[in-house]
């Protein structure tokens, strides 16, 4: 890989390395000011640690060699042999694929960057029209439009005549935080994070860190300063709203349930903060596993010091879908150096096929990759394609990879397990080929046979036991299943959905309707009731698949006031607050502040007795305005009257 591509994947492990141990670690401890120099600090150091060699260091102290140390892979630009053998010119590649995946990298960092810009200019043009209500340290603007309470800098953005004094108190007191503790440089820096990494999914779970880390620290001041715990949160109920300014510090945030548990969260104990030093060791696993392995680099001749095998296996089974059985003779085709110079292998008589080939005939200035790739004839083709380097420089587009021995890795692909179908066969619902990909570490690490050949053939052939199994099922259900009528199927030990995917097994899949769990049956006939799925049921090729859960409903989650004509005092029972018992939120439906409670569904909360300010029962036809299975329903107010979502205009409480 290319010194950039190589700083990049560097880059990406520390961020994932950061991202995991605060998500698993750090986020749940109220240490908010600790954890924010522990997510900038470490972020940025992560832009560092690729350049620091720490191999020399290792040598001076006789622990390179350190069976902890080899076990730590290394993540480098692999040496380069300068042999001139033979093959094909670079010249005549025009593009290698790590300038392609290069420039795919900086003009995705590039629209980024725009949209930044964009986020500014949008900022910057909603102050140019804000009135200045306050000058000073921080400056307050006001704005005559619908927005979402906001700072950034050392300004404060809101809409004065959208709150009531009490509430404005509070909302200046949460931004007030976030300008006197600059809170906008993180921001700022989370938006520089996400430019320089848009394609690393750490980054942007960094982004979010960052953010909601930032409304823990302006949240547990306001409530230091004397503020009611209960009254703020119902504040963040009601300002709550799509940021429309995501490069400020918003006064609202998507994960508003979180922000209200770490609120009612007890401090935590100061002994916890040792917990911070556990990043030390990873830090110092990153630092080894970014050494440059000197033992393996090309001396100043070009001549490879160490004793690196450069073979790379070429190997999988090939089989008919629908039957199983191994395709014999089949022709592929492994093309090299610019696809003039290509090598023909086939199948045996178990659709095993293997190719040994050797890489050290290969020099510095020349172009490898091979491929499976069988076009025409009596199956449908098939191919595998990935990117790779031979000895840290492109070598341009790599083809079903194979592994090196000596568990040096060349490519990252493993050896699949493909069905393939006659052309002349009819169309299943996937155009594409199915395959399964089975690990080379599986096989390298448990191998001890020096036959190779034969020993990765019996290992593929066991491999693929279960994955023929899970083929054969979902081939026969798509043949007895043209277009599956109900909602959920159940075909032998398995459900599949409407697209006729498989969606799990019986005894690892639950269902949940309404927030109870129920048979799959429960979710077919209750389609004519509105369905609602909550999590889509995705196509799985595996084997060892989970258990999961999949949540449905039938109901509304909140719903404008009913019609005044259905809340009539027959339709409407109150019941002391006092004396309400509790338990039956466990069993019984039930809207708490306008809103649908139920397990799977929604927030799932549950007031606390002393909060309950009016308990009703719906009953009739109001309960079935609210959901029309159902002859009575609790609606339970622990807020003031004026800030119950769309609560039904009452005769009397």
């Amino acid at each position: 890989m290319s010194p950039y591509i190589e700083y990049v994947v560097k880059v990406s492990i520390g961020m994932m390395v950061i991202s995991v141990f605060y998500h698993f670690v750090l986020r749940k401890y109220t240490f908010f000011n600790w954890n924010r120099w522990y997510l900038l600090g470490y972020s940025l150091l992560t832009f560092f640690i690729p350049f620091i060699n720490i191999d020399p260091a290792l040598k001076q102290v006789a622990l390179s060699e350190h069976e902890v140390v080899k076990v730590i892979p290394v993540v480098q630009n692999f040496a380069v042999s300068q042999a001139h053998l033979q093959p094909v010119s670079v010249e005549e590649i025009p593009v290698t694929g790590s300038e392609v995946l290069t420039a795919i990298l900086l003009v995705g960092g590039l629209l980024m960057f725009v949209r930044v810009i964009l986020a500014l200019f949008s900022y910057y043009k909603l102050r140019s029209n804000a009135q200045l209500i306050s000058d000073g340290d921080v400056k307050v603007f006001q704005v005559e439009k619908n927005i979402t309470p906001f700072s950034f800098g050392n300004s404060i953005f809101l809409n004065k005549n959208l709150h009531d004094d009490s509430d404005l108190k509070e909302i200046m007191l949460h931004e007030i935080v976030h300008v006197k503790q600059k809170h906008t440089v993180d921001i700022i820096w989370s938006e520089v994070l996400c430019i320089l990494n848009w394609y690393n999914p750490f980054a942007w779970m960094l982004r979010s860190a960052i953010r909601q880390n930032l409304e823990y620290i302006a949240d547990r001041a306001v409530l230091e300063n004397g503020v009611d715990a209960k009254s703020y949160q119902y504040l963040l109920l009601k300002v709550v709203g799509v940021p429309e300014f995501r490069i400020a510090n918003q006064f609202n945030f998507s994960s508003l349930k979180e922000r209200i548990i770490m609120m009612n969260k007890m401090k935590t104990a100061r002994i916890q903060l040792i917990r911070f030093l556990f990043v030390l060791p990873l830090i110092s696993v990153l630092l080894v596993a970014f050494r440059q392995d000197i033992e393996n680099q090309v001396n100043s001749e070009g001549v490879k010091s160490g004793k690196e095998n450069k073979t790379i296996y070429i190997s999988g089974l090939v089989l008919e879908i629908g039957t199983g059985n191994p395709i014999e003779n089949l022709p592929l085709e492994l093309k090299l150096g610019n696809r003039q110079t290509a090598i023909s292998i086939s199948t045996d008589s178990d659709g095993f096929y293997f190719y040994e080939f050797d890489t050290s005939n290969y020099p510095l200035d020349s172009v490898l990759y091979y491929g499976i790739l069988y076009e025409d004839g009596e199956y449908t083709g098939f191919a595998f394609g990935s990117t790779s380097t031979l000895n840290g420089k492109p070598i341009g587009e790599i083809l079903a990879l194979g592994r090196a021995a000596g568990n040096a890795r060349l490519g990252q692909a493993d050896f699949p397990i493909t069905f393939v179908r006659k052309t002349n066969s009819p169309r299943v619902l996937n155009s594409h080929y199915p395959y399964y990909h089975v690990s080379q570490d599986n096989f390298f690490d448990s191998n001890k046979s020096s036959d190779i050949k034969n020993a990765l053939k019996s290992f593929l052939q066991q491999e693929s036991i279960q994955p023929l199994k899970e083929q054969n099922l979902i081939i026969a259900f798509q043949k007895a299943y043209k277009r599956p009528q109900q909602v959920i199927t159940k075909f032998e030990n398995a459900y599949f959905n409407q697209q006729q995917a498989l969606i799990g097994y019986e005894g690892r899949l639950k269902f949940h309707l309404d927030g109870k769990e129920v048979a799959y049956n429960e979710i077919n006939r209750a389609r004519r009731d509105g369905l609602v799925s909550l999590h889509n049921a995705d196509i799985f090729f595996n084997t060892e698949m989970p258990s999961r859960d999949l949540f449905y409903y039938t109901f509304s989650t909140n719903k404008d006031a009913p019609p005044t004509s259905l809340v009539k005092d027959k339709n409407v029972e109150w019941i002391d607050a006092s004396s309400f018992d509790l338990s039956r939120l466990d069993n019984e439906a039930y809207f708490l502040d306008g809103f649908r409670q139920t397990y799977g569904v929604g927030s799932n909360m549950k007031p606390l007795k002393e909060e309950i300010k009016r308990v009703a029962v719906f009953k009739g036809k109001l309960a079935r305005y609210y959901d029309k299975k159902l002859d009575k329903v609790l609606w339970i107010e622990t807020r003031p009257v004026d800030e119950v979502f769309e609560r039904p205009a009452f005769a009397s409480n």
